[in-house]
This record gives structure tokens, sequence and C-alpha cells, in this order.
């Protein structure tokens, strides 16, 4: 309570800074200075006017007006407007105007500006001061934006303001701007005549201003001096390496590979003689691998240079590249760059595994996807080079150099191998593949009994839920026109052994079960498969599956190419189409009409990746989010709920309209809101599992929020029984004891196991809502609470015990007519409360296991076996509290519990004994577990069945206990909304009587006042009724009766024994008699509530 009040403190703090005050006078300032200028005088005109426009400070409203400028408030402030003199200079400025009304109502506006009195500077810089290029790109940079007074501008060589002294001049079409306003690039061409010179490049002086009015000013910094020297000394690098043309990309690009030591020679030619030595070519020849030894060579004068690349043992690129600011020509000019040689050095034999997308390599399907992933581009690799044993490649497709991809028909044999032999492929440097794996793919189809069992156990939910909402539809139409007493409606409204929410949940266990282990049965997973619409966690309808070749992969047509689905930079790297091996002659600096050469970083991109494309797309399976299956259980759960939810709302909606009556049983809403609600909580704590897995921030925000949901859900079922059921403010629940009642030993013994019979009902007191009941029962009438027990002498016979259900006050209530008055309601301990309060919340503990299976069933990416061990201990804990509370009032729901709880906990405990083992071809096992998931099934459909034919062997009137009866009744509940009002008395009890019907009506006498007085306290109080005639149901709408007590089924017996106590020698023949004679019942009992007729309907209760 203390935390709820802070959150409400928070709350209205929140608001108060959220939520401003429109305030209702304004400054509106009419005369402002620039932004940016260079005057230290500022002139501001305001006024000062309300929301309407109208003027605030006049004569006849006094304002109190002050002004501020920076952090100094100025003594005189008028009304209208202000001027500022010497205003600090080179830095910003704030004016503010407050002002205050008469009426208390403030305001203020404030100004901000610069005063600049700095003129703008420009630098140039280039990237280099030296150059034999025929242009070079200069750098402008203004030190602040000089826009005004013309601006910046080069429009040709004559008109720039970038003067040139020297053979160059600027070439204004290159012009660009960098950075807006402040930064140029632009491009300087030395004149094609001059070999070499000298070229000063600076800014014109006074062409523009900045913002504030300064002019630009020229400095050392915005002159730049430049050199140029066309008198090269070339240099060539060029190797003996084998070179090959590859298509990357649909680009050709030069590729240079070898796995020979003896094609390591390397020639350094120039153009012109050099005075460096030998020693000296060695010191500015560099390689990352190895060492370069040279090799004497004659006749070359001092042009060429030849070296040998030693000690390199193993595969890798290597780049070799030559500093040549160090090597002088005879002109005294340095050699000209060359660009560094990158080649592949490959002494390693590719490597080739075989994969395909289906777990445990088993499958149904008969087209079989393989991917063979080599560890390396390979060249030459053909349908021929495969292996297959027991099937037939249909489809040959390769993706990339490093994957390709079969379709395999599989045979009469069951067994397929898949084996790729060495020898059948070469990489770029010439090395052949080693032999692949043997793959062995298992074919198999779904077994009998799974297709059986899932199908069964489909079927049986639909024809259950399907039935029971035609019982529940069927009853609720009758009771609302009256056709039902409301005993009879209550019967299935409060019967405790209908348990369809509990059929379901644990259905919804052993699906969530089959993410809980590795290698399942086959018969086992086969039949969760078939049942997984429980959770429900299909594909998405616009999400088809796509013809991949393995679970990350997706095939680009448009490009050939291979992409990844998670990870776009990876597929970028990986997905690259190599084509088109084609060898070259030697590659040197005068050959370069093949195509660029690789560089050192592509040539590990696209041929140094030593391990399989497996393991790269095993590191984008990491970067799972969740996100996919989170769509994939939201989104059939807002479909199936959704769909739910507006056909209640139409039947509802129907009902409203058609019978007047806005009380609908187990129709009211929120009970079957309710119902979904708690059926839904483990999807929802599995799609919260699910993204918070995924470790992305929006993921955990959004996990988060969903299990707030069925956290919120349990807290406030919890906050709901101590409240309504643990305090005793709104409901009780009271049982029948019976003295001297001796059991034999062997009927002790089954108590023991499977519960005892139970007399107990739910009441409400009084001054609570009828529809209190029907609303929120699902969280409690099938289960007891703290009893009020009523002991009666199981020997007496002057006691009749009789079970009614034409209670106003609750689901029923237990009437003992009793000549000698001589049962007493017991008070109970504060032990036996609290096994009352125990029982009653036994539900919280059965939805938190729920929740918790659900949230670990999507925790992990793969089965672990701490997931069984919290599973079996959640469902031990939860079974031995059934058996040691015995929460629940019907023997035959306790014993369906039972049974599924020991079904669970015997799956959960064999997952426990798999372990790490593969059972998939263990039929014993799988036979073991779908006899244990049957068992669950049938024990709940036999309950369910049970109980609904219960149900319906009770609708008819009249004390007729009959199953054709029964249909019958139902049939005309289901066309009753359909027919005109002019044929629902035919409907109603007695509508053989045309012209009077009998209603029961508690005497006058001092019995029923003192049970008037005593209403709460004593619910099992002796009553008796007498009837009083009221006028026929078949006038032109339907009179709607409401009784404090039922009446009985045998209407002649009782209505001749009132007559004879009550009504001897009264004759009511008129209308107006009876008409009196209601209103004198209804002054007699001012305290009761009024009861409306209840609906045969469907009790959906949690296990």
């Amino acid at each position: 309570m203390v935390l709820l009040k802070l959150l409400q403190s928070t709350m209205c703090l929140m608001m108060m800074f959220i939520i401003p005050i429109e305030p209702t006078v304004l400054v509106h300032f009419d005369q402002v200075p620039e932004s940016r200028m260079k005057s230290s005088i500022a002139v501001f005109r305001y006024s000062i006017v309300g929301l309407n426009g109208s003027q605030i400070c006049t004569s006849k409203h006094w304002c109190s007006i002050s002004c501020q400028i920076d952090d100094q408030i100025l003594r005189h402030c008028p009304n209208d407007h202000i001027m500022l003199r010497n205003l600090s200079l080179n830095r910003s400025h704030n004016f503010r105007v407050s002002v205050t009304t008469l009426d208390g109502d403030r305001n203020s506006s404030a100004y901000k500006w610069f005063i600049d009195t700095i003129p703008p500077t420009a630098s140039i810089t280039s990237e280099t001061t030296y150059t034999n290029a025929m242009r070079v790109s200069i750098d402008i940079t203004f030190s602040e934006a000089c826009t005004k007074g013309g601006g910046f501008k080069c429009l040709n060589a004559s008109t720039c303001d970038v003067l040139v002294n020297g053979p160059a001049e600027v070439n204004a079409s290159t012009l660009e701007m960098v950075e807006h306003d402040i930064e140029y690039r632009v491009m300087v061409e030395f004149s094609a005549a001059g070999v070499y010179g000298r070229v000063v490049v600076k800014m014109a002086d006074m062409f523009c201003t900045d913002e504030a009015g300064n002019q630009f000013r020229r400095t050392n910094e915005s002159v730049l001096i430049l050199h140029f020297d066309r008198r090269p000394v070339d240099t060539g690098l060029w190797t003996t390496i084998p070179s090959y043309e590859l298509k990357i990309g649909e680009v050709p690009r030069t590729v240079l590979a070898t796995n020979k030591m003896e094609d390591l020679e390397f020639y350094l030619d120039f153009s012109s003689p050099v005075v460096n030595s030998t020693d000296d070519i060695q010191s500015v020849l560099y390689a990352n691998f190895g060492s370069l030894v040279p090799i004497k060579t004659n006749g070359h004068g001092g042009r060429r240079f030849v070296f040998r690349l030693v000690n390199v043992t193993k595969t890798d690129f290597i780049t070799v590249k030559v500093q040549p600011s160090l090597i002088i020509g005879q002109s005294g000019t340095a050699a000209s760059s060359v660009a560094p040689i990158a080649f592949m050095y490959d002494i390693t034999r590719p490597s080739v595994r075989l994969t395909t997308r289906f777990r445990g390599v088993t499958t149904k399907e008969s087209n079989i996807q393989v991917v063979a992933e080599f560890s390396e581009p390979v060249f030459g690799f053909q349908t021929s080079g495969v292996e297959v044993v027991g099937g037939s490649i249909t489809r040959f497709e390769e993706h990339t150099k490093t994957m390709y991809s079969l379709v395999i028909l599989g045979g009469t044999e069951s067994e397929i191998s898949v084996f790729i032999p060495e020898g059948k492929a070469n990489d770029i440097s010439g090395n052949l593949n080693l032999a692949s794996n043997q793959l062995e793919i298992r074919q198999y189809s779904t077994p009998a009994i799974s297709a059986l069992l899932h199908s069964f156990v489909t079927a049986g939910i639909l024809a259950t839920s399907l039935a029971a909402a035609v019982l529940t539809l069927s009853s609720t139409n009758l009771a609302a026109i009256g056709a039902l007493s409301s005993g009879t409606s209550n019967i299935v409204i409060s019967d405790p052994s209908m348990n369809l929410l509990g059929m379901v949940g644990h259905l919804q266990i052993f699906v969530f079960s089959d993410r809980m282990s590795r290698s399942l049965p086959l018969e086992y997973t086969e039949t969760t498969k078939g049942l997984r619409w429980l959770i429900p966690c299909e594909d998405l309808p616009w999400k088809k599956e796509k013809s991949s070749i393995w679970h990350y992969y997706s095939l680009s047509n448009n490009e050939n190419e291979l992409s990844l689905n998670q990870q776009d930079e990876l597929a970028t790297m990986n997905g690259s189409e190599i084509s088109g091996l084609q060898e070259l002659p030697n590659v040197s600096i005068r050959n370069t009409s093949y195509g660029q050469p690789l560089d050192a970083d592509e040539y590990f991109i696209h041929f140094m990746r030593q391990e399989p494309l497996a393991a790269m797309y095993l590191m984008a399976a990491e970067n799972y989010t969740g996100w996919r299956d989170l769509e994939m259980n939201l989104f059939w759960l807002g479909i199936g709920c959704g769909g739910l939810l507006i056909t209640h709302f139409l039947v509802v909606l129907l009902l409203t309209r058609r019978t007047g009556t806005s009380v609908h049983w187990t129709l009211s809403v929120p009970r079957f809101e309710l119902f979904l609600l708690i059926l839904i909580l483990p999807c929802i704590s599995q799609s919260a599992a699910f993204v918070l897995r995924g470790h992305t921030m929006a993921g955990i925000i959004t996990g988060a929020l969903l299990l707030a949901i069925p956290v919120a859900v349990i807290l406030s079922v919890s906050l709901f029984l101590i409240v309504a059921i643990f305090t005793s403010n709104f409901i009780l629940y009271k049982e029948i004891t019976y003295t001297n009642d001796i059991k034999p030993w062997h009927t002790k013994m089954l108590d023991l196991f499977i519960g005892n019979t139970t007399q107990g009902k739910w009441f409400y007191k009084e001054g609570l809502p009828s529809s209190f009941l029907p609303r929120f029962g699902l969280l409690f009438e099938d289960r007891k609470g703290p009893p009020i027990i009523v002991s009666v002498n199981h020997n007496d016979s002057n006691n009749v015990h009789k079970w009614t259900y034409s209670s106003e006050s609750g689901i029923g209530r237990m009437k003992v007519v009793n000549i000698v008055k001589d049962s007493e309601e017991a008070k109970i301990s504060i032990s036996t409360k609290l096994l009352g309060c125990s029982r009653s919340a036994y539900v919280i503990l059965d939805l938190l296991r729920r929740v918790t299976l659900g949230f670990i069933s999507g925790a992990y990416s793969s089965p672990r076996s701490s997931q069984s061990i919290v599973a079996f201990s959640l469902t031990v804990v939860q079974l031995l509290c059934l058996f040691s509370l015995r929460p629940y009032i019907r023997r035959g729901i306790h014993v369906a519990e039972s049974i599924s709880l020991l079904c669970e906990a015997a799956i959960f405990g064999l997952f426990i004994y798999m372990g790490h083992k593969s059972f998939f071809e263990d039929r014993t096992m799988g036979i073991i577990m779908l006899i244990l998931l049957f068992t669950n099934f049938l024990a709940q459909l036999v309950n369910e069945w049970y109980a609904q034919i219960k149900c319906l062997l009770e609708l008819p009137q009249l004390g007729n206990i009959s199953f054709s009866l029964g249909v019958k009744c139902v049939a005309n509940g289901l066309i009753l909304p359909f027919l005109p009002r002019k044929h629902w008395p035919r409907f109603l009890p007695g509508s053989s009587q045309p012209k009077t019907g009998l209603v029961p009506v508690i005497p006058l006498g001092s019995e029923t006042r003192d049970i008037g007085a005593r209403h709460i306290d004593h619910p099992l109080s002796a009553m008796s009724a007498t009837f009083v005639p009221v006028p026929s149901p078949g006038s032109s709408s339907v009179t709607k009766i409401q009784a404090q007590v039922p009446m009985s089924s045998k209407t002649q017996f009782v209505q001749k024994e009132v007559e004879e106590q009550r009504l001897k020698g009264i004759v009511l023949e008129t209308n107006n008699e009876a008409r009196k004679l209601r209103q004198l019942a209804k002054a007699s009992f001012p305290g009761f509530p009024v009861v409306e007729v209840g609906s045969c309907s469907y009790s959906q209760e949690s296990n």
C-alpha cells in the first residue's frame, strides 16, 4: 500500500511537470537586433498583450515590467522599447523582458544575439606541396562563413577569389563545397608546357564579409606555395607468379596465386639508372611474410634488380611493396611510386563439408536439399564429383565458388548416403580437395499412431469445446426468458466437475515439453507437432518458407549470389560470385589490361577463409533476436483470441437485444475473457523469453512488458482471493458435515487417494450483485475455501436434507428441512481456515507453474537438462499440494487432475533420464510417452463429458431426467433467439396453463421475517413457500418472474401443501388481486436482493 501511494505521488508530480499551465499574458518582441552583428548598440521594441491580442499594460491595468541583459537586471525598463549601449564585443548576449499583471499572471520572453567584430580569414592547404602531377587539389577553409558582400566565388580562372601566380591556373569547374560555407576544394592545374616550376596560390583580399559585416582579411595562412617536377624515374615491379583473370561480381579482376616456392621471384625495373646499390634497394623492398634475398644479374646497368622470397612455410596472402622515396635517379629525382604486388601462397588443400537443414539428419521430404561447403573457392566441381547411394541427384546449382546445393530424390531405400571423394575440384592455387564427410540421411514418415493420436486429441478438444459452447448458449437463452428454474441453471453454472481450461492447459504443457529435451522419440515429437496450434507457434502467412538450402541461407535470383538474412555485412563479404577462371601472362606494371589486381584485403575476403561456411553462418545464428518467434506467437494469438472475443461480443449483443436483459451468466464479461487470458498466459511468457534471449535493447524492453502481463494477472488473482474469499467480504463457502457418520476402513483408504465426497457451495453476501459469481466464479468456484461447517445429525430421521439451487445469494443453497432444528453451523479453527485459504489459492500455484514452463520452453536456443529438472520439480510440487490440500470440491476433477499431473511428472522424469542420449528411434520409449499423453487427455475428457451429460440430463423441468428431453431442450434454446416473441411462452414451465402461472413467494409469517433479518448469517435456514397466481406469460411481452426461493420440481405437490397452509378460503380470480398479493410479498421482504433467473451455462474451470 505504501508503494502504491508513493507511485501515485510520483505520477502526480510528473503530471505537474509534463502538463504546463497556459499563460494569459504574452510578451511579444516587435523589433530586435540581428542574430549576429558588429555594433555594440541594440534596440528592442516589445508589446505586452493578452491571449486575445488586447493591450494589457494600460493606464487602467497596472503591470510590473523588468528587463535583464545577460545576468544584470536593469533599473529602468520602459513599457514598449529600450536601447542598450556599450555591450561587450565578440560574445553572445541574452535580453529578457518579464511582466507581472495586477492579477498575478506572469510571463517573460528572451532574445539572444552575438556581437562579432573579428574579420573572417581563410587558410589554404594541400596534401602535398611537391608533385609531378598535372594538377593538385587544394582545400580552402574559412574561419567563419563569409557569405555577404558577394561571398566566395570562383566562376572561371580569371574571375576567382583564389589567385595563382606561376605556370598554373585554377580549374573552376572542379570547385566543390566540402562543408557548407566553410570548406571548399578546388583543383589547381599546372601548365603542360613546363617540366617543372613553382606556383604561389593565395586568397584575394576584402572580397566578402561575414554575417556581422566584417570584411575578409588575408593572412599568412591564406598563401600556399606548390612545386611541380615532371622529370620522373619510372619504377616497375612484377613477378613470375602465375596470374589468372576472374570475374568477381561481373567485374574482371587479376589474381596471383601459387603453391610452388620456385615461382616466388620479383623484378624491380627503372626507366633510368639509379645511384642506389643492391643493398639499398633491398632495404626499401618489403614483404609481410618471409625474406627477400637478391639474385645476382649482369648487363642491366642499374636498371633491374631481382629478388627471391624465401622462408615461407604456411598458407597466407603476401604483399611485396617498394618504398621509392629513398631511390634516387641520376638526375636527383626520386623514383616514382609503384603499386605493391599482393598474391596468395596456398599449400593447404581445400576441405569440403556436406550439411542438410534437417535436425538429426532425418526428414520426411522426398526431395532432400544438401549443401556442399568448401573452405575456399574451388573450380571444376561438377555433378560427377558427388557419390550418392540410395538416391539420385535431380538438381545441382552453384551459388558461389565455395557453396553448391544438391537436390537428391530418395529411392526405395530409407537410408541415403552422400559423399564427395578427394581430387574432384581444385582451388585457385592448384591444390586438390580433400574427401568430404559422409552424410547419412534417414527418410521417415509420420507414424500412424502419432497422426491418429494428435487427430483424436484435436477432434476431442474441438468437439468438447463446441458442446460446451452449445450447452452454454442454449441454457442461457432458456434461462433468459424464465424457461429454466434457477436451480437447474445453477447446477450448470457452478458444477465444479467441469474443467475445459484444465484440459487444454495440460495439453499445452505437453506441447511445451517438446522444447525441453534433445532427440525425443519420433512418435512423441510428431504428436506434439500436431498439437502446436494450442500454443500457437506457426509460420506467418506472409512469410512463406523460402526454398532455402540452409536454415540461415536465402538465394537472390537477381544477383545470383548468396546472402545472409541476419547479417548483411557478412553476406557482402562471403557472397561474391567468382567465375570465369582464365590463366593470363605474367603481370607487370606495363600489363594491366586484364583487370585490377586484388589487394591484400580482397584476397582475405575471397580466398583466405579457412573455416567452412557453416561456422560463418553459425556466427550469424548467434545474432538471434527472437522477433520472428515472437511475431508467430502473438499474431496467431491475436487472430484466435480476437475472433473468439468478437464472437462472444456479438452473441452477448444478440441475446441482450432479443431477451432485454444484460445478465447472461457464464456469457457475462469478463468470465470468458478470463478464460482466454489464463489460457494464453504461458504463450505470452514464452514470447517474452524469445525476445529476452535475443539480448537486444528493444527485445529486453518488449520482453519485460510482456512478462508484466502474467505477473499482473497472478498478482490480481492473489489480491482478488485475499479480498473476496480469505476475508469473507464478498462470498462464503459452506460445507455440510454429518455427525455419527462412520465409514468403513476401505472407504477411508479410497478417500485418502482420490478425495472424499464433499457437499459444499459458495454463497455471496447481501448487497453483492447477482452477476458476481458468474463473472468471477472461474477463479474459485470449483475449489474449496475457508469453510463454514454445517453439522447435521446423519441418523436423525427428523432431518430431511435437500439440495436446492435457487439462491439469490449464492451459486447454490443447502436447504435443510429441519423439524426439530438441531443442525448448527460449527465454528472453525484458524488452522482449518488457513487450510481453506490454501485450497482456494491452489489456482495461484497452477498459474505460476504454467507461466514458468512457458517461459523456460523459450528461454534457450537448444534444449538443456536444467529445463527438464525445473519442470519436473514444479510438477511434483503441485502434485504434492494437490494430494495434501485436496482443493477441488468434486472427486472427479480431483482424480482427473491427479492423473494429469502424474503423467506430466512422468514425462519430465523420462526427459531427465534420457539426458543427452538419442532416443529418436526408440519406439518403446515413444509409445510410453504417448500412453502418458493419452492417459492425461482421456482422464480430462471423461470428466468433462460426464459433467456435460449430467448438465444435459438436468435441463428438463418438472423432475424429468432424460437424455432425449435434454437434447430437445438444448435445441429449443439454440433456436429461441431467432423465433418471434409470441412463440417464447411455449418454452416456459407450466405453459400448458394458459391463464395463470404460480410463483413461489415467501409467506408473511414470523419465520420469513426471521429469515429476512438473518439472510446472510443463516443461509441454510428452513423455508416454506406459498404460491400466488400471476398473469399468463402468453401475453404480448414475456413477464419476467423474480422469486426469493425456487419452485420445487414437484409443482403440484408443493402447490397443494402451500394452499392448505396459507391460501384456504382465498380465491384469486382477477389480475388486480394477483397484483396486490405480489406487492404485499415485495413489501414483506425489503432486505432481499432481486434475483434474475439464471441460465444453464457452462463453467470453464482452471485446473
